[in-house]
């Protein structure tokens, strides 16, 4: 991989993981009424959706079409050794940290579902019934799972499931993915141009089968095919650049005034968006970089990044809401929420960020497994 694809996808790390936090700091919102008459309180609700339903959005897609770019990096052939290889290094970083985070987030939950009842925003007793009500058979695979609120154009029901912790759909859908190699590179290898079309098509308009497997991972497979076809990320023309930045911004302003997935056409809409805005992020990056070619985000922030995507949903989230709520003194002052939105996804990172630098220190080995030897 040449240097300017390596360095980007090492400096998008961390923003885009920080992406991943923000859209779990949004909260319930009621929709808005009527966008003639906006106050303070709508202007809290746009906040909201703009960066958590809008711009956070292209952090998981843009992760999947990353994988799929590394992974079919400088593949010529996928014979059985190569593959082998692959899926090797894939149990280590992917599989066993799997299984662990799963595993352990149960007696984290335990812990918080503990502190939440001590400080009287939840039952007393919650930890016990969690565990009580635990579906054990399901843990790694669907402990959730419902239909998706909205149907594709055509009608179709699209299955939303994960694991007992809850981000790690993305890590399953990821492992499954990677088993399924073969099928992908030979279907390019047969279609080649076509049948990156139809891939497109397929995510677009949300065709996918009722399975556990989400179309968002079709982005891993997209990414496989501009690896094997030896794309850059990036665009090297300035003229494509602008309109890829002008469109990616066109279609925010359109979903995040159609309150996002919230709605029907929001909902519609997102995959063309998301689509847009991961490749706005990779020429933003890419432009960044040209500037600053010797710009590094700190050590710790890009080697957490994997840590903080599994800590945070059922730790250090609930702690980051605790603290902003006790630093805003439970306002009810739309722009002071609104703030308070703001530093929230900033004290979650900076906790779990804090509990990986101490268990660098103190537990480096068990660190490392966690962290899928990154």
């Amino acid at each position: 991989m040449d240097k300017a694809n390596s360095q980007l996808i090492a400096f998008l790390r961390f923003p885009l993981t920080f992406l991943v936090v923000v859209i779990h700091c949004r909260g319930t919102l009621e929709p808005i009424a009527d966008w003639s008459h906006l106050n303070a309180a709508d202007f809290y609700h746009i906040v909201k959706v703009l960066f958590s339903d809008g711009i956070a959005q292209i952090g998981v897609p843009s992760f999947f079409f990353i994988s799929g770019y590394l992974f079919f990096h400088n593949i010529t052939k996928l014979d059985t050794s190569v593959y082998r290889q692959k899926l090797s290094s894939r149990v280590r970083t992917l599989f066993v940290p799997y299984v662990l985070w799963n595993l352990l987030c149960i007696p984290l939950t335990m812990l918080v579902c503990y502190g939440e009842s001590l400080s009287g925003t939840s039952a007393s007793g919650a930890a016990l019934e969690y565990w009580n009500n635990m579906n054990w058979p399901h843990i790694l695979w669907d402990y959730t799972s419902h239909e998706d609120v909205f149907l594709n154009l055509l009608g179709m029901k699209l299955l939303i499931s994960g694991p007992v912790l809850g981000t790690f759909w993305y890590v399953r859908d990821l492992i499954i993915i990677t088993i399924l190699s073969p099928l992908v590179y030979w279907f390019f290898k047969k279609t080649g141009k076509i049948g990156a079309v139809v891939v497109l098509v397929l995510l677009l308009f949300r065709i996918w089968p009722y399975m556990a497997l989400r179309v968002q991972s079709l982005f891993f497979v997209l990414g496989g095919y501009w690896s094997l076809n030896k794309k850059n990320l990036y665009s090297e023309q300035q003229s494509v650049r602008i309109v890829n930045h002008v469109l990616t911004l066109i279609m925010l302003l359109t979903v995040v005034r159609l309150d996002c997935t919230n709605s029907f056409w929001g909902y519609q809409l997102m995959p063309l968006y998301t689509l847009l805005g991961m490749f706005s992020a990779f020429n933003l990056g890419y432009l960044f970089l040209q500037k600053k070619p010797d710009f590094r985000f700190h050590r710790l922030l890009s080697s957490s990044s994997f840590f903080v995507y599994s800590l945070h949903i059922e730790f250090t989230l609930s702690l980051g809401f605790f603290l902003a709520k006790t630093l805003f003194r439970n306002t009810q002052q739309p722009l002071l929420m609104t703030l308070q939105y703001l530093v929230t996804p900033i004290l979650i990172y900076a906790l779990s960020v804090a509990i990986f630098w101490a268990m660098q220190k103190f537990l480096p080995q068990v660190l490392k497994v966690l962290n899928g030897s990154r």
